[in-house]
């Protein structure tokens, strides 16, 4: 099984009723070959879907079945501008799309990474997404502290094989569903290779659920919150104004685990390494969007003339947006276990996380927009533990 990113600028040329109507969706070139998924009432337009190919990418097509209602959910979300990864099988002949994993992490508490990740999960799911939240704070569950969802069995009961990770699952009055983690337990503090290799075989699974995946890991920079930051396909510091060095020093972290996972593993065939690191930033409880402006090119500034002089790797980070400082509306909204989106959906803070969540997918920006394409976290994460697989 391997993965590809749904090209968007190759799906773009072909003619969104025809991609309806004959029920295929172009992939990826590759190999001088068009990958194509089709549905199986497809089958009868297979020579049409070949010379519409042909004709638009000057390429024969390499046939995958994809079922019905995800070649129908994907042609719904590509209107968007949304691109999942497609996961593919040549034994099977068959793709199907896997959620995007977005992690959200933070050098020090405070700065209100858990209240982001619930926000911005509530707003990805106002854009038509299927979210599901993961409170991977794997001491402190700040999710639930802040949601007061407090369910039977949490993380901790998974990593005991007592659950399976299915049956964690909490759908929300928030649009979005949930995963709990668990308060003051030290061993979910020292994991083993073997629970990290079943989470990874658990979060492969459960990525065909969804379309979007956040993480909202543990304040700090241990081992196991980087490396968990880096399994996701995306990370994102949160920051303040106050904590600015604080955010420098996680992306380094995260930078100096990504180099040595990278620099040291052998690359299976075809396979590439991955050079360049691209966290995205998001600067919170700024006085206003120019102040958070400013303060990510001074951070982008010392990136570069600090990490960035004399490496063949780089960190190219990239800037989510801002969160405007309203203390005492978050306070008062969550006291009510109420989140902004819905108790204040036409406040600045609203707009703010709206912002973040539409330029994190594309959503609705300018056509010149280019959201950037990074590694697969999965992929990394195979090479992180160790494991013999061709994903």
């Amino acid at each position: 099984m391997r993965e590809l990113i749904i090209d968007g600028e190759l799906v773009k040329k072909f003619n969104p009723v025809h991609l309806e109507h004959h029920e295929f969706l172009p992939i990826a070139v590759e190999n001088s070959r068009l990958i194509t998924a089709r549905s199986p009432r497809a089958v009868s337009n297979h020579e049409f879907i070949r010379n519409v190919g042909q004709l638009t990418t000057g390429y024969d097509t390499s046939f995958y079945t994809i079922q019905s209602e995800l070649l129908k959910h994907e042609l719904k979300l590509i209107k968007q501008g949304i691109y999942h990864r497609m996961l593919v099988s040549e034994k099977q002949n068959v793709v199907a799309p896997r959620g995007n994993i977005l992690s959200v992490i933070s050098n020090k508490g405070g700065v209100g990474k858990t209240t982001v990740s619930i926000e911005l999960a509530h707003q990805f799911a106002r854009l038509g997404l299927k979210v599901l939240l993961f409170d991977l704070d794997l001491g402190n569950a700040d999710v639930s502290n802040k949601l007061k969802l407090f369910p039977e069995n949490t993380l901790y009961n998974f990593f005991n094989k007592q659950v399976e990770l299915d049956d964690l699952v909490v759908e929300t009055e928030y649009g979005f569903h949930f995963i709990p983690g668990e308060c003051g337990e030290f061993k979910l503090a020292n994991m083993t290779w073997s629970q990290k290799q079943r989470f990874f075989r658990h979060i492969q699974n459960i990525s065909f659920k969804y379309d979007l995946i956040l993480f909202d890991l543990g304040a700090g920079i241990t081992r196991h919150v980087i490396d968990f930051a880096l399994m996701a396909d995306d990370s994102c510091i949160v920051t303040t104004p106050n904590d600015i060095i604080s955010g420098y020093a996680a992306a380094k972290a995260a930078f100096g685990r990504f180099v040595e996972i990278n620099s040291k593993q052998t690359m299976s065939e075809g396979e590439s390494r991955e050079y360049t690191y691209s966290p995205w930033f998001i600067l919170n409880q700024v006085h206003n969007i120019r102040h958070g402006n400013n303060l990510y090119q001074s951070l982008k500034q010392t990136i570069d003339q600090h990490v960035n002089q004399n490496s063949v790797f780089k960190i190219t980070p990239e800037y989510l947006g801002s969160v405007v400082s309203d203390r005492d509306r978050l306070v008062d909204t969550y006291a009510k276990r109420e989140i902004i989106g819905l108790r204040h959906p036409g406040s600045e803070l609203a707009l703010n996380y709206q912002q973040l969540a539409s330029k994190y997918i594309g959503s609705g920006l300018d056509e010149d927009y280019v959201k950037p394409q990074r590694g697969s976290g999965l992929k990394r994460f195979v090479r992180m533990l160790g494991i013999t697989s061709k994903f």
